[in-house]
């Protein structure tokens, strides 16, 4: 923060940054009001040992609905006044994993944006990232339903998925089509948790148990090497 002289005292200048807010939905100020700093614990693949790094964590509120966002400072690389280049952490955002196909990742961050906003809009969204996903795992044509108990047979997702999508559906169906309804804030935060529950399951703990497999194996390999 930066300090201003008034009448012979150094008042201190709040940092503000406009961000996009994902619990008010809004673009709007975000305000520094403190920088947690600590050392993290790390560990090397080649040989286990531990060692410790700097970090830190950006405590910020939005200026529009007063509630708290974290930042998180990997290497506590950043300075404070850019603490808007750090990585939010709290709450969720509307970045979906890298192992995700690019498409999907794209119509689940416009629809993620509305989500506070406009509920119905946001059903609607995620109906599209739904069908993404069914066409990207193959399958095949028909209604969202027969396409997401295609993907049940294949063994894309587990059965008790296929069920609740059919929510999912109705919800999709009322938000585009209803008139004397629409979708509560409380539903279309089950309908976000769902759907990440969905792309985690196809997409992301695949990718990551890979990367582990990966990992165990370069440790076996560096193990080999150095008792030889």
């Amino acid at each position: 923060m930066r300090g201003v002289i008034t009448e012979g005292l150094i008042m201190t200048e709040p940092l503000t940054r406009v961000q996009y807010c994902p619990h008010c939905g809004n673009q709007a100020p975000q305000r520094l009001i403190h920088t947690q700093r600590h050392m993290e614990k790390t560990w090397s693949v080649s040989d286990g040992s531990e060692d410790e790094h700097p970090w830190s964590t950006f405590i910020v509120v939005c200026e529009t609905c007063h509630q708290v966002l974290l930042y998180d400072n990997m290497g506590d690389q950043l300075s404070d006044k850019e603490f808007d280049q750090a990585d939010l952490i709290y709450p969720k955002s509307g970045n979906l994993h890298h192992s995700v196909p690019e498409l999907i990742r794209k119509v689940y961050q416009e629809a993620f944006r509305i989500k506070e906003l406009a509920p119905n809009a946001f059903a609607v969204q995620i109906r599209r990232s739904l069908e993404a996903v069914c066409e990207d795992r193959g399958a095949g044509k028909g209604s969202l339903q027969k396409r997401l108990a295609n993907l049940v047979d294949k063994g894309e997702i587990p059965p008790t998925l296929s069920e609740l999508s059919d929510v999912l559906r109705l919800l999709g169906n009322l938000g585009a089509h209803g008139i004397n309804e629409s979708v509560l804030p409380i539903q279309a935060a089950a309908i976000d948790d769902f759907f990440r529950v969905i792309v985690e399951y196809v997409y992301v703990a695949p990718h990551k148990l890979n990367e582990f497999r990966e990992k165990m194996e370069q440790y076996r390999s560096l193990r080999s090497s150095v008792e030889e």
